[in-house]
Formats: structure tokens, sequence, C-alpha cells
């Protein structure tokens, strides 16, 4: 099936940057303006926190391993020739982005702050309609019912 499409996904913003710029203004409010506990901290808090973040790098970096070795650039506006449905992609359509907010909810437990968590659900939802609404527009006119049928078997996030 050759290309219907010669560009890629129109979305807002680039996942990366939502991160960094999600993770440093975390950290800053929490240092520098205002202390927000989430829960009463621990060792098991922080555990789970370490344990959340560690599987989510995990993730990201096998599922940037995938697109690579199939030759794919993982950029959300670059041109697909492929859906992938195996791996991290049979649990979740959007495995690096469930793994950015995953980040950021570790990082809310390791560093128990409420920051890191309010940054996630504004990560959330930028995600959800800046990147993941118009990957799938994209995705649905240039694979058709090849991914309206991996849409159907498959949760947008987890």
């Amino acid at each position: 099936m050759g290309r219907k499409n010669l560009n890629g996904a129109k979305t807002w913003l680039f996942p990366p940057y939502l991160l960094i710029i999600s993770l440093l203004t975390s950290c800053i409010l929490e240092v520098f303006i205002q202390p927000t506990p989430l829960l009463s901290g621990g060792h098991f808090q922080l555990l789970l926190g370490l344990l959340i973040i560690a599987l989510a790098l995990v993730t990201v970096f096998y599922t940037l391993k995938i697109f690579l070795s199939n030759e794919e650039n993982p950029h959300p506006k670059s041109v697909q020739n492929q859906i992938f449905v195996g791996a991290t992609f049979k649990y979740s359509r959007n495995p690096v982005y469930l793994a950015m907010i995953m980040i950021l909810i570790g990082c809310s437990l390791a560093f128990n702050s409420q920051w890191y968590m309010i940054a996630a659900l504004i990560a959330f939802v930028l995600l959800h309609y800046g990147v993941i609404i118009p990957e799938e527009k994209y995705l649905e006119k240039e694979f058709g019912k090849v991914y309206l049928d991996y849409k159907k078997s498959v949760r947008r996030w987890l």
C-alpha cells in the first residue's frame, strides 16, 4: 500500500518537550515556591515511585527501539509506513505517552509532591487533545480499516 499522505499528524506539541517542561516546572514549584506533600511519605512511597519511573523508562526505550529497528521515525509529525500492534502496542496504542504520564506520577510519589501529579493531569489532557487525537485522525486516513480494527482491540491509554 503506497502512502496516501506525505505529511504526518498535525499535532500541537512535541511530547518530550511537554515532559521536560512538566518535570522542571514541578521541581521549581516544589523546591522554590511551595512544597505540597502528596501523602505521608516514607520508604515504601519512595520505592513505589522509583519503580513506576523505572517501568516507564523501560517502556519508552523498548518502544523507541521498536520504531528504530523498523526504520520508522517516532516523531509524532513524521510520516508512518506501518502500524505496530505487538510488544508495548499490544497493551496501549500510546505506550510512550503513557510512560510520560507514569514518569510524572512516579515523581509525584517518589518526591512526595502534588505538583508532579497536577503536571501529570495537565500533560494527560494536552497529550490527549494535542497529540493523540491528531495522530489517530492521521492514522485512520493513512491506514483505514487496519487501524480502525486495531483501535477496537487495544485501548488508547491502558
